[in-house]
């Protein structure tokens, strides 16, 4: 569940393989070996994932994006992606701002 608090950073380990050609970014879990393929906002928002909180996250992913949504609904954008990656293993949820 997306947290304003929480702090949001890549998993440790992962492989990241951006494939700017076809617009998407393989990612690698080697801990729980899978393979995803992220889409250009996926990617987006795991670039965001860099130890900053749910609301900086917020704040740089509505900027990023501009007029092409509205706040709310960049918003709930946001946190379903979120949530899917973490689901996924990609992005991990810290209570505290790890370093």
């Amino acid at each position: 569940m997306f947290s304003p608090s929480g702090f949001y950073s890549k998993t440790r380990n992962l492989r990241v393989r951006p494939v700017p050609e076809m617009q998407v970014c393989l990612v690698f879990t080697p801990d729980a070996p899978k393979l995803y393929t992220l889409n250009t906002t996926a990617w987006l928002v795991l670039e965001l994932c860099d130890g900053r909180s749910g609301k900086g996250l917020e704040a740089a992913y509505v900027g990023a994006l501009g007029s092409t949504l509205t706040r709310k609904e960049a918003q709930s954008e946001l946190r379903s992606i979120v949530k899917d990656l973490e689901r996924k293993g990609i992005v991990k949820r810290r209570p505290k701002r790890v370093k």
